[in-house]
């Protein structure tokens, strides 16, 4: 019903620049775009049929620092994905000369700030489980960092895998001849965005298969074990969730 739209798309956009607001905590902010998006997806809507006199968010990039391990790179990416973004890695030049490695997350700013933080939320827990997991195993420290880390990769590697198939349950099956890949109007339409903007800045994405050397089979294991139970959700008090979603 073209009244119903109406309303949805009105309340997209207040949700839209309420993810924009100085006013609004990091996890308001996040927690509106993340609605913005749950709709957009749900209504099979794109960011085009958003028209207000509010220009339509550009397709930028962030970049910061990150630590070399592999495992974070792939919470990233898959995170990333599922937020309408686009990730990759490079090697940079910090202040003092000293090569450091860099995440690139490119997309349009309300999905940076989701996918950005749902990425330290899924990385900051993987680190809290590992601590926990070892913090009364007895071993020396070589012993233990070694053990730590292949709890970290079982883990990552199991959550990633969770949110990728996350993604492919949001994205149900609208194939058809106009659209043969089968992806709703707005993943295909931001990632045909995404994808513009990177072959206008010249950048070309090289798609490399990490390694993974796991050094203990068992704390591996118990990492994926651990990994199957992360809520795939930030958690927000009930009184921030009656706010940024009242209608």
């Amino acid at each position: 019903m073209p009244e119903e739209k109406e309303s949805i798309l009105k309340r997209i956009q207040k949700l839209l620049k309420m993810s924009e607001d100085n006013g609004a905590s990091e996890n308001e902010a996040m927690l509106a775009a993340k609605k913005a998006q749950e709709l957009l997806s749900e209504h099979n809507l794109s960011r085009s049929d958003i028209k207000d006199d509010t220009e339509v968010e550009p397709i930028e990039k962030e970049s910061f620092d990150v630590e070399r391990d592999n495992w974070r790179g792939w919470i990233q990416s898959a995170t990333a994905k599922l937020y309408f973004c686009q990730m990759y890695t490079s090697t940079g030049v910090d202040e003092k000369y000293r090569r450091v490695k860099q995440a690139t997350f490119v997309g349009r700013k309300s999905n940076r700030i989701v996918a950005k933080s749902m990425c330290d939320y899924f990385i900051n827990t993987v680190i809290r489980l590992a601590d926990k997991e070892f913090e009364t195993v007895p071993g020396s420290k070589s012993e233990i960092n070694r053990m730590k880390q292949a709890f970290k990769l079982g883990c990552a590697t199991r959550l990633s895998k969770r949110i990728k198939e996350k993604w492919l349950e949001l994205v149900p099956d609208y194939k058809g001849i106009e659209n043969p890949d089968g992806l709703p109007m707005l993943y295909k339409n931001e990632q045909k965005a995404i994808s513009e903007w990177l072959k206008t800045q010249g950048v070309r994405i090289v798609s490399k298969k990490s390694s993974m050397n796991i050094r203990d089979r068992a704390a591996y294991h118990n990492g994926q074990a651990k990994g199957n139970g992360i809520g795939l959700d930030t958690q927000v008090n009930n009184a921030t969730r009656s706010r940024m979603l009242a209608r």
